[in-house]
């Protein structure tokens, strides 16, 4: 049977496959180049939120550190939180909230993951001026706490384990190569999976390094190695 222009019905139905084929073959890839797209994305927003936070700690060591390094307003007593009073990474990053350096609250969330440090409790200021507490889980990023400061300080001074405080003086800047935050490593990993995934990793001197799992452990990385200072 053909049709009035002489095509026959078999051929187009020959067609009609063979486009049905290649539309199944490309689906699949589109989808995997448009998850790619928005997986760099969010990508470009995590660094862009790091960048932000190196940003805002600067401005609170200048304005509340004194020559010292203050995990919480200096002058204001309470600031933390019940479950952890000496200041984990969470609630370094959330002060720049609690005192208004960076009024964005989503700046501390990555993008691509919903861990939420602390076990997702109210970032709450227990004191700070104003008030001004964070919702659960609005901290996805780790970072040094008030007891790795002081530990890193006490080393660079010669100091024992009994002098680690946060409240050691400063004589010397961070070491620019020295880590300050990172993405979470509490599973789910942040960006991409395990075998070809990675995780922001921002510096002192305020660069973003996105690092894979030739680099550090995606799941357990906190803590640990290179990122022995920071904390969830």
């Amino acid at each position: 049977m053909a049709t009035p222009s002489g095509t026959k019905l078999s051929d187009l139905l020959i067609a009609i496959g063979l486009f049905a084929l290649v539309g199944t073959l490309l689906v699949p890839a589109c989808d995997r180049a448009m998850g790619r797209a928005r997986e760099e994305a969010r990508r470009i927003r995590c660094r862009g939120n790091l960048n932000q936070l190196a940003k805002g700690m600067a401005t609170y060591l200048n304005e509340c550190g004194d020559n010292r390094f203050y995990p919480w307003p200096a002058g204001y007593a309470g600031c933390g939180t019940a479950e952890s009073p000496d200041f984990g990474g969470a609630e370094w990053l959330a002060a720049l909230y609690w005192t208004r350096i960076i009024p964005d609250p989503g700046v501390n969330l990555c993008p691509s993951s919903p861990d939420t440090n602390e076990g997702g409790i109210l970032m709450g200021s227990n004191g700070c001026p104003g008030g001004n507490p964070l919702a659960p889980g609005a901290v996805s990023y780790a970072a040094m706490g008030d007891r790795s400061v002081g530990i890193y300080l006490a080393s660079k001074q010669g100091k024992g384990a009994a002098y680690a405080t946060s409240k050691l003086p400063i004589k010397d800047d961070f070491s620019p190569n020295e880590p300050m935050a990172s993405d979470d490593t509490q599973p789910p990993i942040n960006h991409g999976r395990r075998g070809n995934g990675s995780m922001s990793v921002l510096f002192f001197d305020s660069h973003v390094e996105c690092w894979t799992n030739a680099k550090v452990d995606l799941e357990r990385g906190v803590g640990q190695g290179e990122l022995c200072m920071l904390m969830n």
